[in-house]
């Protein structure tokens, strides 16, 4: 399944009415990724990451960018082009590892 196909389809299961949904559920979601990684090291766990559960969480993230995007006409495959363009130009000009988002 490519992006826009995804980005179709999961607009059939956008049933929000306030465009600032999926924005808000996007930070949490993301935070809820990040946990699976964050807190097992925090604590030291030697327990493997669950890949299940990530792939459910990076779901959720992909969900509400999805349809963040879709809400102002913006297609995932556009935002994948452009990211890949940006990392080419910034790898270029010898700054891929640099910090800040103007580089």
């Amino acid at each position: 399944m490519g992006l826009t196909e995804y980005q179709t389809a999961a607009a059939e299961y956008a049933l929000y009415e306030d465009v600032m949904y999926p924005v808000a559920s996007l930070m949490v979601e993301a935070a809820e990724l990040a946990d699976l990684f964050i807190k097992p090291l925090l604590r030291g766990d030697e327990d493997a990451i669950n890949r299940k559960e990530v792939i459910s969480e990076a779901g959720d993230v992909l969900w509400n960018l999805a349809n963040l995007l879709a809400d102002f006409d913006v297609s995932l495959e556009h935002v994948a082009q452009y990211n890949l363009q940006k990392l080419e130009d910034r790898k270029a000009r010898g700054v891929i590892k640099g910090s800040g988002g103007s580089r």
